[in-house]
């Protein structure tokens, strides 16, 4: 049995028996990684980098729901770190996911003669010196880019990919021109764009996208994934992306 901290719990994931340790005080996982981990179209056989992996959530899900034997997270926060470290231990998945402690940027340049099949990633999704600046040091590092930008995000996602590599990043709706630009910059051609919409009709309020390293161009619009019926309710396609695991 993996020690749990006196703040932590462990949270059924509704997928292939798998659980995941969650602390109150720290940052949770939220249903946007969910969202993206299933639109991730993986093979059992590729190797993916998660950039920001938090408590470990996406890997866990690519390899419960996509069969993925290979998966490493990349955290900067080393209690983030240790945590997925737990929750992959206590699932017995050190065969398959590796957890990383140090900065994505770093850990590109490092390993930028390695390349992978697929990077995801759930990034910090306001500027620096934006937004609710109060927060505790360690949740303002996993919403605010205080540690990494969206450019260092996407430059690090070029030198890692081999060409025709798939990278999928969430984010903010209004900054999908941005997201365009720096995949371009850096030689990853925008391919797929999946919109999230609160209800039928409303505008999007995330994006997740997927990009191809060296790719053609092309981008397919995928249909947008709505979130809530007109009763309030979770939509089929919502509840059975979620299940149990939606944390908000």
């Amino acid at each position: 049995m993996v020690l749990l901290k006196e703040s932590e719990k462990l949270e059924d994931l509704q997928t292939g028996n798998l659980w995941i340790i969650q602390d109150s005080d720290e940052y949770r996982f939220t249903s946007d990684a969910i969202l993206l981990a299933n639109v991730v179209n993986a093979k059992s056989k590729d190797v993916v980098v998660d950039f920001g992996t938090g408590s470990g959530i996406i890997p866990l899900l690519l390899v419960g729901k996509k069969g993925v034997n290979n998966a490493v997270g990349i955290e900067i926060q080393p209690q983030l770190a240790d945590m997925a470290t737990r929750s992959v231990e206590y699932n017995n998945l050190q065969d398959k996911i590796k957890i990383v402690n140090m900065p994505l940027q770093e850990y590109a340049k490092q390993n930028c003669d390695n390349k992978v099949d697929i990077i995801t990633c759930n990034p910090p999704y306001i500027k620096q010196n934006c937004g609710d600046v109060q927060l505790k040091e360690s949740l303002k590092i996993c919403r605010h880019e205080v540690l990494v930008t969206l450019d260092e995000i996407c430059q690090a996602a070029g030198r890692l990919l081999k060409n025709n590599g798939r990278f999928y990043m969430v984010h903010k709706a209004e900054r999908c021109s941005e997201i365009f630009e720096l995949m371009l910059k850096y030689k990853i051609q925008p391919k797929e764009i999946t919109t999230v919409c609160a209800r039928e009709g409303d505008a999007p309020y995330l994006v997740i996208v997927c990009g191809a390293k060296a790719g053609k161009v092309g981008l397919k619009w995928n249909k947008p994934i709505v979130i809530y019926d007109n009763d309030g309710n979770y939509t089929q396609t919502t509840a059975r992306l979620y299940g149990e695991v939606n944390n908000g």
